[in-house]
């Protein structure tokens, strides 16, 4: 009988040690899994705010770009006469399209106000390189943004041709179209600094010092 409880000693410490090894093994295993996944959750979020930053950059870079020279004034008072001055002042998307309509009856007046200002300006040739650009950062901005940020850029991009056409054939009313400009562009900064945990700022004029300093960010959201 002593040699049997001896071996049924040695059987149940052998099968502890096993049981041992085995939750040792899978403690491992999951803790090691556990921390990957982590790492992989931490850098996705850091490249995701890498793109989303770049854009932003990128988009605004273009945005204040974007200007009407002599030739596309003299181009826009030709094709588009007094109406021009209407569709500079509109303030929401019913007055963009009635000054439309009023430019090109029976426009396409779908998509909201940004897509009919687009329509106008490809039909009158005047910002030709800029909506290339603008299209195409804009495009690049979609598919990293976020869905409120994406609006944000909209408003940003109607407000900067508004403002291009403001200065080149309203000048009156070049201050109200630069105040609401900056706004929209405060607004899309701001946006952007909550995605990436950063505190809202506030500021008052658009220039390329004050453009890198409102996302002067962790260097780690940068690299």
């Amino acid at each position: 009988m002593p040699e049997v409880t001896s071996l049924a000693s040695l059987g149940i410490t052998a099968s502890a040690s096993l049981l041992g090894t085995v939750v040792g093994a899978l403690s491992a295993y999951w803790t090691s899994k556990k921390s990957y996944e982590r790492t992989a959750e931490i850098e996705e979020r850091r490249q995701r705010h890498k793109l989303l930053l770049e854009g932003a950059i990128r988009f605004i870079e273009t945005m204040s770009e974007i200007t009407v020279g002599s030739q596309g004034l003299e181009r826009i008072t030709q094709q588009w006469g007094p109406e021009a001055a209407a569709l500079a002042a509109a303030t929401d998307d019913d007055d963009v399209i009635a000054a439309a309509q009023a430019i090109r009856p029976g426009i396409d007046t779908s998509g909201g106000r940004v897509a009919v200002l687009l329509r106008l300006l490809r039909d009158a040739g005047v910002f030709d390189e800029d909506i290339k650009a603008t299209t195409a950062v804009l495009s690049e901005l979609r598919l990293v943004a976020p869905a409120d940020v994406a609006g944000s850029a909209q408003r940003v991009l109607y407000t900067a041709f508004a403002q291009g056409l403001t200065a080149a054939i309203a000048p009156h009313l070049n201050n109200q179209a630069t105040s609401e400009y900056n706004s929209e562009v405060n607004e899309f900064f701001n946006r952007v600094r909550h995605h990436l945990n950063v505190e809202d700022i506030t500021f008052e004029f658009i220039n390329e010092d004050v453009m890198a300093g409102v996302l002067d960010l962790d260097p780690d959201t940068r690299a």
